[in-house]
């Protein structure tokens, strides 16, 4: 009569347990009214049911919550059971059993060669086995029964294969040794499983290479292999019904051929080892099959940290990479403040990543003046980076050839969309000061609006209407720019920004936004107090430390204050150094460039 016989369970007390299939319909489940009572509490109180039919037995699914397998594959349907086929649910695996067909031979492991239950995998022709994972007791088992020629080898992989991390390498002593090991092969193929699914035969190895020989192995037998999780033997690949009529074995003329999963720990596909022989006197046997499992299992451990060696490296070098773009894109932004007679400059800089696409730079001008400039390219990381080093170049030759403010963005928006910045675009303003009339002429385009924060007055407001502002850099040819002129009084601010400060979150998404640049100057300023840049530009950092609460920057900051300072207070000085800051618990990683 057919049962199920439970061959895994928490615990394994009860492995070993035979189910009889009697009358034409059983349950399975947690309750106590089932058929076949499963006491867990990830079992669903009716989980799967299996009914006799026309002299079969069909399993389906009870609509259970954590869903029945059958050989690995979800039961979405009725499944007819076909004997020794593997039933999980949950952690509890079963072996239909049918009596009335004949087993076919399966090769015998040690009970030490354990089966994980999400490991079970569909074995139609009954010449496979299925191993994830080998104890060292199983192994040395298993060796006693090897020659000793097999069984030196094997130590040798072992030690050998700990002490290569280089993959290429790995890979060629991996086939070498296979084919050291097995005598009656010809060939040897180690494959491995790309991330687009792709098999790339990284080793092929072939004892008496002749003139002619194909190379290429049988994606039949590896795909069938990688499918199931299955090791696989055949005697005769040509007589082979399991293989169907696959051309590439007749090809190939392939007569005995055995192929292993190369398997992670937690059962990941790396790829496979694939040997054979075209020589009908040289067949493999059971026991090649198992010492195969082991030298996979041993090349699999040592190509899984061969290729975490390699990642790491490359990672490494990804790091050098992006820390020379750092320093690169630091050098293009000033490493000191200007001297102005009256005036005080702040700035600071502050990337989301490595690098970033803010910048602002200090342009002296011929006539005396001084050009402040503050952009945001769109995006962020290396490419905004790159699009950043060229903006600061183009801005400075736009504004040293162009007195004119307005003529030199206009040209700056040619130039940049002539240079070929594709679908991206910059937002940019531009103030140049006069020192010698106390002006500033503003052309914003397309950013934030400069603030004007005259502190002696207490009051705070947009030094540009959105009317005065015109489009980014990069969008439209031959569009005209407009300026605006401010008279700066003593105690004025300007205060440029962008939205990497106003966009900054808190731990609860709200922003920071303008109000919060607001608040940090007229709340924490006696009316009346003269507030030098220095000063705004702390307190608005300050408040914007205190917001994030320890978030991370969800974008670039870049800010720079300039303003008039009363007779006789003096301008700071100082050299400011470009080093971005790692972001620490409890603070916004902002770094002071300038004082």
């Amino acid at each position: 009569m057919p049962s199920l016989i439970l061959i895994k369970a928490p615990g394994g007390s009860s492995a070993g347990q035979a189910y009889p299939l009697t009358g034409d319909a059983l349950v399975l489940g947690r309750e106590e009214a089932c058929d076949i009572v499963i006491p867990n509490h990830a079992v669903s109180r009716r989980h799967a049911q299996i009914k006799r039919a026309n002299g079969q037995y069909v399993i389906d699914d009870l609509k259970s919550r954590n869903k029945t397998f059958v050989n690995n594959r979800e039961v979405t349907a009725a499944t007819v059971l076909k004997n020794d086929d593997r039933i999980k649910i949950c952690d509890f695996l079963f072996r239909f059993h049918d009596e009335r067909v004949a087993a076919p031979q399966r090769p015998q492991l040690p009970p030490e060669l354990t089966t994980p239950p999400d490991a079970a995998a569909e074995d139609p022709g009954g010449l496979s086995t299925i191993e994830h994972s080998v104890t060292a007791r199983a192994a040395a088992q298993l060796l006693d029964a090897q020659p000793s020629d097999k069984l030196r080898a094997l130590l040798d992989i072992s030690a050998g294969l700990s002490k290569v991390l280089e993959l290429d390498p790995l890979l060629n002593q991996i086939a070498e040794t296979v084919l050291t090991v097995f005598r009656q092969s010809d060939r040897c193929f180690v494959i491995l499983l790309e991330e687009d699914g792709r098999l790339i035969p990284k080793v092929v190895k072939t004892k008496r290479a002749q003139p002619g020989d194909d190379p290429r192995f049988s994606k039949t037998i590896v795909n069938r292999c990688l499918r199931s999780h299955e090791a696989y033997l055949s005697e005769d690949a040509g007589a082979d019904q399991n293989l169907g009529a696959a051309q590439s074995i007749a090809e190939f003329r392939i007569r005995s051929v055995m192929c292993v999963p190369l398997l992670t720990s937690d059962g990941k596909a790396l790829g496979a080892m694939q040997v054979d022989t075209q020589d009908r006197g040289k067949k493999f046997k059971e026991d090649d099959l198992k010492l195969m499992l082991i030298v996979a299992n041993l090349a699999a451990v040592a190509i899984d940290k061969a290729k975490l060696h390699e990642q790491i490296l490359g990672q490494q070098k990804q790091q050098r990479e992006i820390e020379l773009a750092r320093q690169v894109q630091l050098g293009f932004l000033p490493q000191s403040a200007p001297q102005v007679e009256g005036y005080e400059f702040y700035s600071c800089y502050s990337a989301a990543l490595s690098v970033g696409g803010d910048y602002y730079d200090f342009i002296p001008m011929p006539d005396g003046r001084i050009a402040v400039v503050l952009g945001d390219v769109a995006g962020k990381g290396v490419p905004a980076s790159l699009l950043m080093a060229k903006l600061s170049a183009e801005a400075r030759f736009c504004l040293l050839t162009q007195p004119d403010p307005v003529k030199a963005v206009n040209l700056l928006n040619e130039q940049l969309i002539r240079g070929g910045i594709g679908d991206r675009f910059v937002t940019l303003v531009a103030a140049v000061l006069n020192p010698a009339d106390n002006t500033v002429v503003l052309v914003n385009a397309g950013h934030l609006n400069p603030i004007l924060y005259r502190s002696a007055a207490g009051t705070f407001g947009e030094a540009v209407s959105n009317r005065d502002s015109g489009l980014p850099l990069g969008i439209v040819a031959g569009y005209e720019y407009s300026a605006v002129r401010l008279t700066i009084d003593v105690a004025d601010n300007l205060l440029l920004f962008t939205d990497g400060v106003t966009d900054a979150m808190a731990p609860d998404g709200n922003m920071f936004q303008l109000d919060g640049v607001r608040k940090a100057l007229l709340d924490d300023s006696p009316l009346g107090a003269v507030v030098r840049p220095r000063d705004v530009g702390e307190r608005v950092l300050q408040r914007l430390r205190q917001h994030a609460a320890g978030r991370s920057q969800n974008d670039d900051i870049a800010l720079v204050c300039f303003g008039r300072l009363e007779p006789g207070a003096g301008a700071a000085s100082g050299v400011g150094s470009n080093v971005s800051v790692v972001p620490e618990s409890g603070r916004l990683p902002v770094h002071n460039l300038t004082s």
